[in-house]
């Protein structure tokens, strides 16, 4: 797969507590890229945003990763705390 971000996933990725940018860096630079399939992913949990084809999201703990599923591309657009991701993703 294919990882993409969009400047406001770095800007948000900026602004985040450093144990959970580790975690992020882990999940999207070394696990994202060597699975083929969504289903593959168990350690996370990953849940379609309900009313929106192809976007998804990662819960870290007390945080989100809002991403986009496009083909063979994974496109990370948001990274919030839990009271905030879904005001601003999708």
């Amino acid at each position: 797969m294919e990882i993409f971000f969009k400047p406001s996933f770095i800007k948000d990725f900026k602004k985040l507590p450093e144990e959970i940018k580790n975690e992020i860096r882990r999940v999207c630079l070394i696990i994202f890229p060597s699975i083929k399939d969504l289903r593959e992913f168990k350690e996370f949990e990953i849940k379609p945003i309900k009313g929106f084809k192809n976007f998804y999201r990662i819960k870290l703990k007390e945080y989100r990763i809002g991403f986009k599923k496009e083909n063979s591309q994974i496109i990370f657009m948001r990274a919030k705390h839990r009271k905030d991701i879904y005001r601003y993703f999708p």
